[in-house]
């Protein structure tokens, strides 16, 4: 991407900040009377490494990693993002997990990654020497936790084997009466009534979609603005270290794939941004990992896969891997090879993108 593509943008001075407001107190425990084991949710290898204080502490005994913050959450918590690569890279690539709470498999991708840039090999013990070399000419940007106050909400490590049921109490939280929020409007496009600020004496478990002052994290407004102070933080930081290329990371029920905007989301070069996905599938083939299927979005409402691109021109993905929850995988697989598969596709899928992103960069594209 050329340096052009960082001028036809709104100003920061142009864009509405939200006001910042903490109306929920998180304090992680099981929200609804269960009779379910739930210990098999909570005790996972030291290598899927996704609880919010383990990952924080992990953090601060980096050497290499240069850490740095993008922003607080709503709920006063760092947003923090560990930079990988050379002091002046030809492209730089930031890369965010745990968007929504529940879906922890990026975080155990980010650490992992974070892990070989650290030593030359993942948590696991398992060398990546490709890592090491594409990092010498592409910058990473690290975010382990987009959403802090989400992680440090979940009372739980692992949603394998877990029911539906269940990860939707979690997932879109519920009323005091016990009902779960209607999905219809927490997953659509954002209006006044698809977050829940201002209505929180009527929650009785603030689902992992929401900040602490339960906005959206993931449904910008409009193009100038998004209710979370975390995504406007984001596109300072984006902005601010000229950022080419971002992609955060979830989960699903469906195959891996890879989201890109519809064309009238960016202010940048939309082929270019489908050459970049078509490359990147075929990077992430080539090193081992799956083929994510190709998602075109509709421009029905706002995500951050738009609201980045529009503002600012520059590529944006959405990585969606393959849950381990109750019916994704045949019923006897082990969880230790659901854990490995999460963890690895999104390891794959990342370092695919790095690839093709210095690739098409060593081209002038």
């Amino acid at each position: 991407m050329t340096a052009c593509a960082f001028w036809n943008i709104l100003s920061l001075e142009e864009i509405e900040m939200p006001d910042r407001q903490l109306s929920w107190n998180s304090n992680p425990k099981w929200p609804w009377p269960c009779e379910e084991d739930i210990s098999k949710y909570i005790n996972v290898p030291d290598w899927y490494l996704v609880g919010y204080e383990e990952v924080r502490g992990f953090l601060r005994g980096l050497r290499k990693g240069r850490s740095d913050t993008v922003g607080k959450s709503a709920g006063g918590r760092p947003i923090t993002a560990v930079y990988y690569g050379p002091a002046k890279p030809r492209r730089k690539l930031c890369i965010a997990s745990s968007t929504h709470g529940t879906e922890v498999e990026g975080v155990s991708s980010v650490m992992n990654i974070i892990n070989v840039l650290e030593t030359g090999h993942d948590l696991r013990g398992r060398k990546w020497p490709a890592f090491g070399e594409i990092a010498r000419k592409v910058g990473f940007y690290l975010v382990p936790f987009y959403n802090p106050d989400a992680a440090a909400r979940s009372m739980v490590k692992s949603y394998v084997g877990m029911s539906f049921d269940a990860i939707n109490h979690l997932h879109v939280g519920f009323w005091k009466n016990g009902r779960t929020l209607c999905r219809k409007r927490v997953f659509g496009p954002w209006t006044k009534e698809s977050d829940v600020a201002g209505k929180m004496d009527y929650i009785g478990y603030l689902g992992q979609r929401f900040n602490d002052a339960g906005r959206l994290i993931n449904r910008p407004c409009s193009r100038r603005r998004s209710m979370a102070v975390e995504t406007m933080q984001m596109l300072a930081y984006l902005r601010k270290n000229r950022i080419d290329c971002y992609m955060d990371l979830h989960s699903h029920s469906t195959a891996p794939c890879l989201h890109v905007c519809p064309k009238e989301r960016t202010s940048g070069d939309y082929e270019q941004l489908l050459n970049l996905l078509e490359l990147t599938r075929e990077m992430t083939k080539k090193c081992g990992g799956p083929d994510p299927i190709p998602i075109y979005g509709n421009a029905k409402g706002w995500r951050n896969n738009h609201f980045f691109p529009a503002n600012l021109g520059i590529y944006a993905f959405t990585y969606e891997e393959k849950g381990g929850w109750k019916g994704c995988f045949p019923e006897r697989t082990p969880f230790e090879e659901i854990w490995t598969a999460n963890t690895y596709n999104g390891m794959y899928t990342i370092l695919g993108l790095a690839q093709a992103l210095e690739f098409r960069g060593h081209l002038n594209y």
